[in-house]
């Protein structure tokens, strides 16, 4: 064989090669990319006190696989419902604009509970999405046992979106809101990284356009147009697949999970006061 021929040859070994270095290091890598605020070294949720939410209690919730959530507590107001908030994957609850959001639904009378998912702000474990959406249950089955006979209604933002809709379909529901969600993490991450078998290598597709099917509560979806995180179209994608009653407003020129302003704000705050009515 000529000399070109075996150099062409050791190309070749050496391209395969290192695309399989990539792969095998984005297949270790992806738990710190998809759950950066649970694989990293992260702030411990504080007292709620220190986030200015008085009248929330710090709580520890314990999962059937023997992990320990942190999370915040708020009762409701007698003939109250529950709203159960799950976040994004960065950060924790004390982020200043979380805590807005948890205050103006506590101040509307509303039951809160805030929780850290497993790795999260001081939980014990690792992330995974059977483990989140474990954790979800925990936290709703808390949510239950401490408010007995109350409504719940979910509020999820970014990746929390899919964590609300898994739990949706394993627990009636009130009613869903979804601030700024995908339609499936496989496709989002299959069209960031099309040159690689991302179908083979994630552990974590998150198929909210499956589950989404199942879920019959009343459902509200927000999203700013501007959102480079997730795009506009995988929410779009996903609110055109869930069931009746539905509805959307899309904000004009703010980016990821930029939507607790008016009309989103008060929208929020007149559905939850009409799903967790009491009869």
């Amino acid at each position: 064989m000529r000399g070109w021929g075996w150099a062409a040859i050791g190309a070749a070994v050496a391209a395969i090669a290192g695309y399989g270095a990539i792969c095998g290091y984005l297949y270790a890598r992806q738990d710190s990319m998809i759950y950066p605020g649970g694989t990293t070294q992260v702030s411990p949720l504080p007292a709620p006190d220190a986030a200015t939410l008085p009248g929330f209690a710090a709580v520890t919730m314990d999962t059937p696989d023997g992990e320990h959530l942190k999370g915040w507590w708020r009762a409701p107001e007698p003939g109250q419902g529950v709203v159960l908030y799950l976040h994004g994957n960065a950060g924790n609850l004390a982020d200043d604009w979380r805590t807005r959001r948890l205050g103006d639904i506590a101040a509307a009378g509303f039951g809160v509970l805030g929780i850290e998912y497993r790795g999260f702000g001081g939980s014990s474990g690792h992330p995974s999405e059977p483990g989140l959406i474990t954790d979800a249950k925990t936290a709703y089955d808390y949510a239950a046992k401490q408010a007995p006979g109350a409504k719940i209604a979910l509020f999820g933002d970014s990746l929390g979106t899919g964590v609300s809709i898994a739990l949706a379909t394993e627990r009636p529901v009130a009613g869903l809101v979804l601030d700024s969600p995908y339609a499936s993490i496989l496709r989002l991450a299959s069209a960031n990284y099309p040159w690689l078998p991302v179908a083979a290598l994630l552990r974590s597709p998150w198929p909210s356009d499956e589950r989404i099917k199942k879920v019959k509560a009343p459902l509200f979806v927000a999203h700013c147009d501007a959102d480079r995180t997730i795009p506009l179209s995988e929410s779009r994608r996903l609110f055109d697949i869930a069931n009746q009653p539905k509805e959307m407003i899309v904000l004009p020129g703010c980016g990821h999970v930029q939507t607790w302003v008016e009309p989103v704000k008060s929208k929020v705050l007149n559905d939850f006061a009409d799903w967790l009515k009491t009869n």
